[in-house]
């Protein structure tokens, strides 16, 4: 009878027993989301690399030639290759595009390039088969390419994906075409894995950027419709540097705001390289960020990461953002509900010339705004600060799990600054995991049930060993209260040295 009890007591402990010390809360199998790396900023960096000079102006009048001439098979796959050297923690939750500049026999064409790539020989269907095992040889998830101005007729889609389902090619990155989704539909016949990626072309700046730089409103129309509802991905477009948070985080509000109440909008968004404002709105990331820095002389010009966020320099940011999404996957544009906050945060810049691609902004003060906070799917936040405001947002996904996320500010007098606030988030009754992006002076987590005799397990979701922090926390009736520079330090436990990446955990709270 005792060893009888003593066994069922053993169960019970097992079953019961929460996360131990060391255990990694972050899943090993890679995210299944449809997320990219886009080499096209990297393309164009490689122009003046190790010159004496560079002329700023040729660099920013010739940069969409410059990028295309730059897509070869030494920058590929060399030694210091791209696909041989960037992002070895998660190439397996990425696709690796071959982005413009690949392609011979036009911007549809899947053909590629042998003078760029003279060791991919044989038919296009051959030389498109071997570029897709390199990539996958080199452990990136698989190869997407970019293409425009698809072709309408079944007699001309038809091969191409045929070309891809032969190469096993995973992703189409569409820049423009297919407005009447031929290519959409027929590949359900043809080839229904092929993720299709659409995207409304539009400029990198939104509104009227000399006033309040807002993104129109986007209600539900024939053009959104289409889209958001033929598309696997939607893509929010290019941005520039200094001002990229909030004019992607407008678009982003503005698309879902348009759909929310359309369940038949399932296409997900893809915030490009945004990656944390991504992972914590529950959207795909086309990361363009790449760890090359200090290469070109003149102060170091880059067009696509200009200024003091330094983002070459928080390739963090990109596995944290990818292994949340091992946790909780994005969901469809329509799939529940939006709100956005009525106070609008407008940042601004003055650019000066080397940092922006976008010269009509040179000398301008540009202005962008966007909502001071967004929330899918549950109440927007808090906020208490002094002064200027954080951008905030937070979002509960489909399999319970909830994510916030602050977001730095950019004024033309103070660019690249995080205001210290008190933020709450009012998770009612969902389990979590719970996941943080970003600096916090309190992170505060309100329940509908008071969370009496919990461990509270974090983890840096770069790292791989999670820790009890339920004694530096404070829990008070329903609320879970985690001090900012607890986030701060657990939350950067494991980064790479050097690396300025915010920090980025997960949390659990688990019943004893």
């Amino acid at each position: 009878m005792k060893a009888t009890l003593l066994l069922a007591a053993t169960a019970l402990s097992l079953i019961t027993m929460p996360c131990v010390s060391g255990v990694d809360m972050v899943p090993t199998q890679p995210a299944t989301a449809p997320n990219y790396f886009c080499p096209w900023a990297v393309q164009g960096y490689m122009y003046g690399i190790g010159a004496p000079n560079i002329n700023v102006e040729a660099l920013e009048s010739g940069q969409y030639t410059i990028c295309m001439n730059a897509n070869t098979e030494d920058h590929v796959f060399g030694p210091q290759g791209w696909a041989k050297t960037f992002f070895p923690q998660v190439r397996k939750d990425l696709y690796f595009l071959m982005d413009d500049g690949y392609e011979s026999g036009g911007k549809s064409s899947m053909e590629l390039d042998v003078k760029k790539f003279p060791s991919f020989s044989g038919s296009p269907p051959e030389r498109l088969k071997s570029l897709s095992k390199a990539v996958q040889n080199e452990g990136w998830r698989g190869l997407a390419l970019f293409c425009r101005d698809t072709p309408k007729t079944i007699d001309e889609i038809t091969p191409l994906l045929q070309w891809s389902k032969d190469a096993g090619v995973l992703y189409w990155k569409i820049d423009g075409g297919d407005e009447d989704y031929s290519v959409q539909h027929l590949k359900q016949t043809v080839y229904p894995e092929l993720v299709l990626e659409h995207a409304g072309a539009m400029g990198p700046l939104d509104g009227d950027w000399q006033h309040d730089g807002r993104f129109a409103a986007q209600h539900w129309s024939p053009n959104r419709k289409q889209r958001l509802c033929n598309s696997d991905v939607d893509r929010i477009y290019d941005i520039t540097p200094f001002l990229s948070v909030p004019t992607t985080l407008d678009r982003l509000a503005q698309m879902l705001n348009g759909v929310q109440g359309h369940p038949e909008a399932t296409a997900l968004i893809n915030c490009e390289d945004e990656v944390y404002m991504a992972a914590a709105m529950g959207c795909t990331m086309g990361v363009m960020r790449f760890p090359l820095v200090g290469l070109r002389p003149n102060g170091d010009p880059d067009l696509f990461f200009a200024g003091p966020r330094q983002a070459k320099r928080r390739m963090d940011e990109v596995v944290r953002a990818l292994h949340w999404e091992r946790i909780a996957e994005p969901f469809a544009a329509g799939n529940g509900y939006v709100i956005l906050d009525s106070n609008i945060l407008t940042d601004d810049w003055v650019y000066q010339p080397g940092e922006t691609w976008e010269t009509k902004a040179i000398g301008k003060d540009v202005k962008q705004g966007a909502p001071a906070r967004i929330s899918r799917n549950l109440p927007l936040p808090t906020v208490v600060a002094e002064g200027e405001l954080p951008f905030v947002l937070a979002a509960r996904f489909p399999n319970d799990a909830v994510a916030v996320c602050t977001l730095e500010r950019t004024l033309k007098d103070n660019a690249w600054f995080m205001p210290p606030a008190d933020v709450t988030v009012n998770v009612a009754d969902a389990k979590g995991p719970f996941g943080v992006f970003g600096h916090y002076r309190n992170l505060t987590f309100q329940m509908n049930e008071p969370p009496h005799n919990v461990h509270v397990w974090a983890q840096d979701l770069a790292g791989t060993s999670a820790e009890d922090v339920t004694q530096r926390i404070h829990i008070d009736g329903t609320t879970i209260t985690i001090p900012g520079s607890l986030i701060d330090k657990i939350g950067t436990q494991a980064a790479t040295p050097g690396d300025l990446s915010d920090p980025g955990i997960v949390l659990k709270i688990e019943k004893l």
